[in-house]
This record gives C-alpha cells, sequence and structure tokens, in this order.
C-alpha cells in the first residue's frame, strides 16, 4: 500500500495557483490522448484548467486541404510566406510549421489575420486549437513563472544537449526540434520554439521558447515565415482573465524580412 501511495505522489503533483489547487502532470481527465486529421495520436497532459497535447504536432497535411511546400529554402532575399513544413530527423521532434501552416491559413490571410481573442483552430484536431498568447502565459504561470517553467518543461529524453532540467518535470516533454530561418534548421538540441495564435503584426507573431542552458520559458516574439513546433490546447468554453499575469519576453533579433 505504501508503495503505491508513493506511486501516486510521483505521477500527481498540485500547486497552489492564484489561490487554487492546480492539477499538472497527468493525462487530462477523459481525453488522455487525441488523434488529429491524420490519425496521429497524441498524448495529453493537464496543468490547472488547460488541458495541453504533450506531444509536438506531426501532420504533414492541411487539414482544411490547403497546399504545403514541404522543405523549401529560402533566404532573407527570398523568404517562404507559402505555408510549408519541415521534417527532422525522426518522428518523435514533430515537425516545424512556419506561422500560416500552423493556423492553417492562405496566402493572402497571414498578414493580415487575428484571432481577437478567439480560439483559432489551426491545424489542431477538432475540439482544440492554438495556443494563444494568454494561455501560453498562464501555462507558465501553473509552472512557477517564466523564468522556473523551462525547467519543468522539457522532457527526459536525450534530444537536450546538457540541459538545466529540473527533477521533477510537468509532463510537458518540450523537444528540442529547434527553429527553421533563412539560414537553414538551426538549434536542434539545444532549443524549442513553438507558435502561439497571437499576431504582433504583418510579419511576426508571437510564441515561447526554452533552451537548454536555463530554466526560462520566454515569451518570443519571430517572423511568421521562420518554422516552429506547434503543440494544441483543449478549447475552453470560458474565456481567459489574465492581465495579471507577467512573462520575461525577447524581441525578434534578425533582420526583417519580407518588406
Amino acid at each position: 500500500m505504501r508503495k503505491i501511495g508513493c506511486i501516486i505522489l510521483l505521477l500527481i503533483v498540485t500547486q497552489v495557483v492564484m489561490g487554487q489547487t492546480a492539477l499538472w502532470g497527468v493525462p487530462c481527465e477523459g481525453t488522455p490522448v487525441v488523434e488529429d486529421h491524420e490519425g496521429n495520436v497524441y498524448g495529453t497532459v493537464q496543468f490547472g484548467s488547460q488541458c495541453w497535447m504533450a506531444e509536438n504536432m506531426r501532420c504533414i497535411t492541411s487539414p482544411s486541404g490547403k497546399s504545403w511546400v514541404h522543405n523549401p529554402v529560402f533566404s532573407l532575399d527570398y523568404p517562404v510566406f507559402k505555408s510549408y513544413y519541415i521534417t527532422i530527423r525522426n518522428s518523435s521532434y514533430g515537425n516545424l510549421y512556419n506561422w500560416s501552416a500552423a493556423m492553417d491559413l492562405n496566402i493572402n490571410e497571414y498578414s493580415f489575420f487575428s484571432s481577437n481573442g478567439k480560439h483559432h483552430r489551426g491545424i489542431c484536431p477538432k475540439g482544440w486549437h492554438l495556443p494563444s498568447n494568454d494561455e501560453w502565459m498562464l501555462l507558465l504561470e501553473n509552472l512557477g513563472g517564466s523564468n522556473k517553467a523551462g525547467a519543468v518543461m522539457k522532457s527526459r529524453t536525450a534530444h537536450w544537449i546538457q540541459p538545466v532540467r529540473a527533477e521533477q518535470l510537468s509532463g510537458f516533454d518540450a523537444i528540442p526540434a529547434g527553429i527553421y530561418t533563412e539560414e537553414g534548421l538551426r538549434h536542434t538540441g539545444n532549443y524549442a520554439y513553438f507558435w502561439s495564435s497571437t499576431t504582433y503584426d504583418r510579419q511576426n507573431a508571437w510564441g515561447c521558447g526554452l533552451f537548454s542552458y536555463n530554466s526560462d520559458c520566454y515569451n518570443i516574439l519571430d517572423y511568421k515565415c521562420y518554422g516552429r513546433s506547434v503543440r494544441c490546447v483543449k478549447d475552453q468554453e470560458s474565456p481567459l482573465d489574465l492581465k495579471h499575469l507577467e512573462v520575461n519576453t525577447k524581441e525578434p533579433v534578425s533582420t526583417p524580412v519580407g518588406g
């Protein structure tokens, strides 16, 4: 009996968040897995009121039938704004998608699209959506704040190169798939970058980034033509009130592309 109790204690971790007890580190109740439009199956993990995918998206087609480019080559002089995906080594990394592919938009939509705070499905399974910037902020708050969340979000796999990682992990299982830029695939093994549905301007959108060398998870602004990983969050009926949350932010440091 003592052994069973210890196992349960290891699997279920609770912490007080915004005056409430938040459950995290276990599969979502009633939704331990979710299937995308291609039949790929993903594990899930609960953080407070949020149900997240515990794996990176790996579909290779648009759920609405839009045309995608596979492994494009581009430069600062020729950025790729048409929806694309990048395959990396093996399926455990998932795929990288530019913002228009992640959002499942047409080429003429991505520059000016705004979800206006509403759920936007993008390439996510039905009943799920690409997380907004506010939803990422809530996740980081549930995991101890942006200065600590990265350490518990990392996977326990050998994908990470000399990671700063907590002893007790959250089950988010972030994989360092890197990022795809005009310089090609970069930072695999060191960085994990994820898109949000929140646009900043016609060239940039928000997301989150984890780094091997520290415990942070930054709120990062990046170019929509770059390729990032995608995680999805399950739809919720009530909107989130997140005005009180603050996270670390990083502005884009590359040369703007696309004019």
